[in-house]
């Protein structure tokens, strides 16, 4: 391991001599600095009580919180003698040359060692490693499915496009007698080499652009908490340039480009040679009454019959752009109702959305900063406009012991009423029932935390904390009720007695150490915790939201958002380049149409006005079908769910987020995109009509 490499202060271990590595959250939360003394109680491996004093030799920081803020570690040979297990050991860890063959390695080593020891690989050892692992990777697996059907949809518009531009060459071709075998082969072979082309220049571009990033690095050091809940992430990520997964890419893209064509070139070939020749149809011609002045209405009218006049054509034009706002609004709905459910989520399994606290109680939970005149302060509380509940609570650090093993706890007393209209707790009980009023003898713990205690329902567990009045609370509590969530570091570290039992341990009386709020709306919190403020007055209490009682998941999700926001805008980019390549092939399909208008003396600056408003029109069409499209399929799936579970089998899944994922969609998130999207298209339009304003009649009219 690399442990001694992250040591931020003091020195590394050195072997035999008593000391003690912690992490940095650790060393905060005892209020210690290298060189003081830490006292350690356990259970030695005879069964005794075993307790020694170490002194802090380092403190590290691995930027991992399960590391830095529950790891301690020390010198073999010093536990060895703290735990009276002179030879001992309970595991030995391995480092494989190539981490892909974990699991011929493991098959081998469990072969060789037989039944009596276990193999376990670091998914298992590691599993929020693991499933953030995971997580990303199906992401990125969806979004690259929306990219490919927009890849499908931006090769197959241009190149369709381009067969109804060459209709009159076609049908030259199959009139001095080309086979239609022939034609077909000659747009495929087309489509193929500038599908070529298109991967040499995309390539070219990715490959430079991703090599410099993993030489300069993407540097997110404004994302620091953020990163803590994606362990061993850096705040300066190295992209890797995989040639292996470029080939992929790489070849799924000409595959299914070259698919694409297949439609276009059968178009081609089923032209009639007599039809294609003559070209555009009479219903080309448009009207000359006169109009007097108003000019700008006339265009107007003009865009709107050209592109009613030739339906295939506009219909066409419209479906690459609204295919790519299908995918652009479903991206958006997907990411959108990930970071919903992951917050809503993650604040009903615990905190709620405003925590009322004594000031300084988070900083060691410490049992005297409870809240004196709590019952007063909770009707205030659930008084004000936009609570929808309150929950009084009490929170205390606290070690849960059996006869053979003991671990170290967050214990929560709750109003098992109350506690229901806040968070979802007592939803997740798998096993036994949730806590109820007057159950003060029974406590819900985690799954993994009964797997680490070695204890079933209905078996006791001993609780001991410091209490108020500065004596070692201790009370034994039966196992009433097993609860699993998506996060086993929650499962395996918290439990939950009532409240009265809670205060009774603490030797709290009717105090309470925080009241828990849930509001109408998570968007208004930071109104409803001025208003709270404002109504409880001048009181020593604290009001926390919940963007600070869980600081990683805002920061998790603001650099989601961020990458989300660059995902959104390459789609976005993929988009734009779509349109002006259809409304260019649009315009070139057209050449002979212009230099007819243009020799009859429409003025370039009209026809320039014309293709604008033109593309003004088919992307207000194309904007209507594509978000009409995309939301209903995004509202469709918001209902029934995108289940992804299957990819996760094995794996843990990620907090606050289950296996299925409810796209949602926002007015504030989808209308900016729609109208930068409307303004791009627009400005992008600009070039084909100025090429368009600029040809020359007589070589338009000309044009084959």
């Amino acid at each position: 391991t690399m442990l001694s490499d992250a040591i931020v202060a003091g020195q590394p271990l050195t072997t035999g001599a008593p000391g003690v590595l912690i992490g940095e959250m650790l060393a905060e939360a005892l209020a210690v600095r290298p060189g003081q003394n830490i006292v350690f109680v356990g259970q030695g491996y005879d069964g005794s009580i075993s307790s020694g004093k170490y002194p802090v030799r380092g403190i590290f920081r691995s930027k991992i919180d399960d590391l830095d803020g529950y790891v301690a570690v020390m010198p073999l040979p010093v536990v060895r003698e703290f735990l009276s297990a002179p030879g001992g050991a309970t595991a030995i860890a391995l480092r494989l040359r190539e981490r892909s063959r974990l699991e011929p390695v493991s098959a081998g080593l469990a072969e060789r060692l037989g039944d009596r020891y276990e193999v376990v690989g670091w998914p298992r050892l590691l599993p929020m490693v693991a499933v953030s692992s995971r997580f990303h990777e199906v992401t990125t697996y969806v979004v690259l499915l929306v990219f490919f059907v927009v890849v499908v949809f931006a090769v197959a518009n241009p190149v369709l496009m381009s067969v109804m531009e060459r209709t009159r060459e076609f049908g030259i071709m199959l009139a001095v007698g080309m086979s239609r075998t022939r034609v077909l082969r000659l747009v495929l072979y087309e489509s193929i080499l500038l599908g070529i082309v298109g991967l040499i220049v995309g390539n070219a571009v990715g490959w430079t652009v991703t090599a410099y990033f993993a030489r300069a690095g993407i540097h997110l050091h404004g994302f620091e908490a953020g990163l803590r809940t994606m362990p061993g992430l850096s705040d300066v990520v190295y992209p890797v340039v995989s040639a292996e997964r470029g080939v992929v890419l790489s070849v799924a893209v000409f595959v299914i480009a070259g698919l694409a064509a297949l439609y276009p070139a059968a178009k081609a070939v089923q032209l009639r040679p007599i039809e294609a020749i003559r070209g555009l149809p009479a219903a080309m011609r448009v009207s000359s009454r006169n109009t007097g002045d108003s000019r700008l209405p006339v265009f107007v009218l003009l865009a709107l019959r050209n592109l009613l006049r030739n339906p295939r054509r506009t219909a066409l034009m419209a479906a690459g752009a609204a295919f790519g706002i299908v995918g652009f609004v479903f991206i958006l709905g997907f990411f959108d109702g990930f970071f919903d459910q992951t917050i809503e989520n993650s604040t009903r399994y615990l905190t709620g959305h405003i925590q009322v606290e004594r000031k300084g109680f988070r900083k060691d939970y410490a049992p005297e900063l409870a809240i004196d005149d709590a019952v007063s302060l909770l009707q205030a509380v659930r008084g004000t406009p936009g609570v929808i509940a309150a929950a009084p609570r009490t929170q205390v650090q606290a070690l849960a012991s059996t006869a053979s093993k003991s671990e170290g706890i967050m214990l929560i007393g709750i109003d098992p009423v109350a506690e229901a209209k806040v968070t979802f707790i007592s939803r997740t009980v798998v096993q036994g029932r949730a806590l109820i009023p007057g159950a003060d003898r029974e406590v819900m713990i985690g799954r993994r935390l009964a797997d680490k205690l070695g204890v079933r329902l209905g078996e006791k567990i001993v609780v001991m904390a410091q209490a108020a009045n500065g004596e070692l609370g201790t009370a034994a509590y039966g196992v009433g009720g097993i609860f699993s969530t998506e996060s086993a570091s929650f499962d395996g570290a918290f439990a939950f007695v009532t409240l009265p039992a809670a205060q009774s341990l603490l030797a709290l009386g009717s105090r309470v150490s925080t009241i828990n709020v849930r509001l109408e709306d998570r968007a208004h919190v930071s109104a409803a915790v001025a208003l709270l403020r404002a109504r409880i007055g001048g009181t020593d209490v604290t009001l926390i939201p919940w963007q600070e009682l869980l600081p990683q998941l805002e920061d998790m999700v603001r650099l989601l958002r961020v990458v989300s926001s660059i995902i959104l805008a390459v789609l976005l980019l993929v988009i734009t380049t779509s349109v002006i390549n259809t409304v260019f092939m649009a315009v070139t399909e057209r050449t002979r149409e212009f230099g007819v208008m243009l020799a009859l003396g429409t003025s370039p600056a009209a026809l320039r006005r014309m293709v604008v408003y033109e593309s003004i029109a088919l992307l207000l069409i194309a904007s209507a079908v594509g978000y009409g499209a995309g939301i209903a399929l995004v509202l469709y799936l918001g209902h029934a769910g995108m289940d992804l579970s299957s990819f996760f089998a094995g794996y843990s899944a990620i907090p606050g987020l289950t296996g299925i994922v409810y796209p949602r969609i926002f007015g504030a998130t989808v209308v900016p995109p729609g109208i930068a999207l409307l303004i791009a298209g627009v400005l992008v339009s600009l070039y084909p009509a100025a090429k368009a304003a600029r040809l020359d009649p007589v070589q338009a009219i000309r044009h084959v």
